[in-house]
């Protein structure tokens, strides 16, 4: 028996309206206006305005494909698949770095493949190349070179929109609608500035996230990108916050980008230099880092106080020991008020100013020295201090990782923010909580997520590989009796005792 789908009635009608849209014939180039096969009850001829739009789907159709992994977490395994587009010959494609979130360890992202929709809905074995943070974009590409698969990639090229312009996408429908392709057209309402400038359209709204924008000539001029409300991942699974979703095969929201459908997109001159720089290997990119944090905007009596006026400025907060900041002398309280020679680039709010200015920072490249103008009192003019950028340690995404499937606990390696988040020295050996499963003893022992552990069973802990094997020693020559593990927590040590579970 056939299992029927029961949608709210404006999700059916705009459905309906994209697979009409996917499925009606396309004008030839200099054919005049499409019309309806003949015969069909109840469908009109096309109008004109309506044919230009149906021919961004087979401009733009061709260049979509799903990309897929399995996520393998500590809760199991499930598949997720999200909108992929092809730019470039071998089939290097970019998808929303949504789809594969700084949350998710790299180990556990596994047997990735790039899926071409239609009626066959070829798999083709893909490789993951990386995700680059500073752009919110991943890469993917078929693993083997040389594949039969011919693709065709999308070009996007920067080009301006204004306030009234008619922009439009075309994204793949969910998994439960066979991945068809579908078209959305809207007007831009407003152009925003911030870490990443979006625009705002009003109307029908777009495609789903990662989706390509066109202008009305057919260029593709930008990507649908994060959204305010969306359904993110979690070391645990996807978590909701609205109905908008970056994946193809959500089981919680199957229909998200058709009930709720997108309202920003990135322009392209934010993410072009990304796929010119794209990798062809496999790689762990390197971000460069200044040594300073807790960044603040200033409002605009602070600004006036240190008599700046309406200029765009940044107040350091802390100073990282060690780091580039550090040896070139800047320290708490300074204020930057150019980046190599340049204005700071204003946001819609002065917070919004810090994370313009890391984002800048972080698009240049290890080693690269830049110019900071740097007011260090009240009524001085700024100096200028030239500081040579570090590599950004590495995060906890990266840290190799051990569970404890017994006792239902995850450990990962200790990384940089691990030290400095509790102010211990760099060089502390030790381990982190990174996931106790529900109902288990671990839980049971109120052990936490983030304990720093430092010691188990009195031996002390230098690391993931070595608490490994004194674990597995342990359970196998005493497998009755508890595990005791000493954990930093908020300053204070704690001492855990995690009793097995009974057969």
């Amino acid at each position: 028996m056939m299992k029927q789908l029961v949608l709210p009635l404006a999700a059916a009608l705009a459905f309906s309206s994209f697979v009409t849209a996917q499925t009606m014939p396309v004008e030839q180039a200099g054919a005049g206006p499409a019309t309806a096969p003949a015969g069909i009850p109840g469908v009109a001829e096309r109008p004109a305005q309506e044919t230009s739009a149906v021919s961004l789907v087979d401009k733009a159709k061709p260049s979509l494909v799903v990309v897929q992994f399995t996520y393998a977490g500590e809760m199991g395994r499930r598949d997720l698949a999200g909108t992929g587009v092809v730019v470039r010959a071998d089939g290097l494609t970019i998808i929303n770095g949504d789809l594969t979130p700084r949350q998710l360890p790299d180990e556990q992202m596994k047997d990735f493949k790039i899926i071409l929709p239609g009626d066959d809905e070829t798999e083709i074995d893909a490789t993951f190349l990386g995700r680059d943070e500073r752009y919110g974009i991943a890469y993917v590409k078929p693993a083997k070179a040389g594949a039969s698969q011919t693709f065709v990639p999308l070009t996007f090229v920067e080009r301006a929109v204004a306030v009234g312009e008619t922009v439009h996408t075309v994204g793949l429908l969910p998994k439960v609608a066979g991945y068809g392709a579908y078209q959305m057209s809207a007007r831009v309402a407003a152009l925003l500035r911030g870490p990443t400038p979006q625009v705002l359209v009003d109307g029908a709204g777009l495609g789903i996230i990662g989706s390509p924008v066109l202008n009305a000539g057919g260029e593709a001029i930008g990507l649908v990108g994060s959204q305010p409300d969306r359904i993110f991942l979690t070391p645990t699974g996807p978590a909701a916050t609205g109905g908008r979703t970056v994946m193809l095969n959500d089981p919680r929201n199957p229909y998200g980008p058709v009930e709720e459908p997108t309202r920003m997109f990135v322009p392209a001159r934010d993410f072009l230099s990304a796929i010119e720089k794209a990798p062809s290997e496999p790689t762990q990119i390197r971000y460069p880092f200044l040594g300073v944090t807790q960044l603040t905007g200033l409002s605009k009596d602070v600004a006036e106080f240190y008599g700046l006026g309406n200029i765009v400025a940044v107040q350091i907060g802390d100073v990282i020991p060690d780091f580039s900041a550090a040896k070139a002398g800047l320290k708490r309280g300074m204020i930057i008020t150019a980046l190599n020679g340049q204005p700071l680039e204003r946001g819609d709010l002065p917070e919004e100013s810090p994370m313009i200015f890391t984002r800048q920072v972080s698009r240049l490249n290890v080693g690269d020295t830049v110019k900071l103008s740097v007011i260090t009192q009240r009524g001085q003019p700024a100096g200028e201090v030239a500081v040579t950028l570090d590599e950004r340690p590495a995060q906890a995404n990266r840290a190799k990782r051990f569970t404890a499937e017994d006792l239902g606990f995850t450990l990962r390696d200790v990384v940089f923010d691990d030290t400095y988040g509790r102010k211990l020295p760099r060089d502390t050996q030790g381990a982190v909580v990174a996931f106790i499963r529900p109902q288990s003893a671990a839980q049971a022992a109120e052990l936490g997520n983030g304990d720093f552990i430092t010691q188990v069973n009195q031996t002390p802990v230098t690391g993931v590989d070595q608490f490994q094997v004194a674990y597995e020693e342990f359970r196998k020559a005493r497998p009755r009796e508890a595990v005791v593990l000493e954990a930093l927590r908020g300053g204070n040590t704690q001492i855990i005792r995690i009793e097995p579970p009974r057969e």
